[in-house]
């Protein structure tokens, strides 16, 4: 949600977007909502008001001002007596306040850092299917019988994990899968894996139970002649796919301390509203009417502020966060479209063959004598 107000107050109009209509599961997906945040897609009006500074820090700055012209109105018009004690008081807060500024420079610089460094190392550590898939043009013998619905059942399963484990963290996955009966309307799950995976718990407490469906599977490849040998190669990759799910659901857990980004928030609040009043344009001071540096820090420093506040928890449903939905959807769209390419590339036929002989092409062999001195 962009800005402090919206947060403060819940809004979240971002709509989740669904999957396709389709006979199977893989039918489903679709690349378009996942490119279209692409920076290559371009940036339209829409696309860059959700994630622009007006949109997150701009009501915030209104407000602050307003608050200051309301102080300022009341020195210049209110205060007749008590002025000279009022221009004393912003002397003291404005000579005190200065070098505070460095100091929160420091302390909001690191925090937002860390918060930075989290946010993308959680999206790096986000395992993606593709490489399963392209393994397994590699490893499983497509020729045999029933192996497309054998290495298909192995993807739905990793797919199956990838949802369990993200839903808990991602409020936007929890839109698409409201409850334990969308996985069955979608076909990522039957009803008899569901009840079996309910009857073990929560289910994004056992996420990486799919996964051990999976590896039972290539356990039995062997003999049903789906993968003849290297199973291991398989095996090894889910391993690393179960190993990425884990350190992203690890990184719910251990969290920076809730005291550190307090500390920043309170120092960053309590330093602009003392310079409410210590920022106040007197008299003896040329008269801008615009309090241009306090605009400019408030701007720095909230919008660094602002920076962290968007991304600190990446699994939302904001523009800023990762969007979750959509590449859920990518991925159904890109193993569908990956395992069909088991037949391999079109041979080339025989004109095309020729045609790649240039008849131009002259060799010459040159020997080289040395001569006789």
């Amino acid at each position: 949600m962009p800005g402090f107000i919206h947060r403060l107050f819940g809004r979240d109009d971002k709509e989740c977007e669904e999957l396709k209509q389709g006979p199977s599961l893989w039918d489903k997906g679709s690349p378009d909502g996942w490119y279209y945040h692409s920076k290559a897609s371009g940036i339209g009006w829409k696309k860059w008001w959700g994630r622009s500074l007006p949109a997150h820090i701009g009501m915030e700055l209104i407000l602050y001002l307003v608050l200051y012209y309301i102080i300022h109105i009341v020195y210049k018009v209110g205060l007749d007596e008590s002025k000279e004690e009022f221009e004393a008081l912003v002397t003291y807060f404005n000579k005190n306040l200065s070098p505070l500024s460095k100091d929160l420079t420091f302390l909001l610089g690191f925090y937002v850092s860390q918060i930075v460094r989290r946010w993308w190392d959680q999206y790096k550590l986000l395992p993606w299917p593709d490489s399963l898939v392209l393994l397994s043009h590699g490893l499983v013998n497509y020729e045999v019988k029933k192996s497309v619905k054998f290495f298909k059942t192995i993807m739905r399963y990793s797919m199956l994990s990838y949802i369990l484990c993200l839903r808990r963290l991602s409020k936007a996955l929890r839109k698409m899968f409201p409850s334990n009966q969308a996985l069955i309307d979608v076909k990522v799950a039957t009803r008899k894996e569901l009840n079996l995976l309910e009857s073990q718990g929560d289910l994004g407490r056992i996420w990486w139970m799919p996964l051990s469906w999976a590896m039972t599977l290539i356990r039995n490849s062997k003999d049903n002649k789906f993968i003849p040998s290297d199973q291991k190669i398989l095996i090894d990759n889910i391993s690393k796919f179960q190993a990425g799910l884990e350190k992203v659901d690890d990184h719910d857990h251990i969290i920076l301390p809730p005291l550190y980004r307090q500390v920043v928030k309170f120092a960053v609040y309590v330093y602009f509203a003392l310079s409410l009043i210590g920022s106040q344009e007197l008299e003896k001071d040329p008269y801008t009417f615009i309090p241009i540096f306090l605009i400019l820090k408030f701007i720095f420093f909230f919008g660094w502020l602002e920076v962290a506040e968007a991304i600190e928890n990446p699994f939302g449903n904001d523009d800023d966060d990762f969007q979750i939905c959509e590449l859920v959807s990518r991925h159904l769209w890109a193993i569908n479209k990956n395992i069909n390419q088991f037949k391999g590339p079109p041979k080339l036929d025989d004109d095309e063959e020729k045609d790649n002989d240039d008849p131009h092409i002259v060799n010459l062999n040159f020997d080289l004598i040395n001569p006789v001195l």
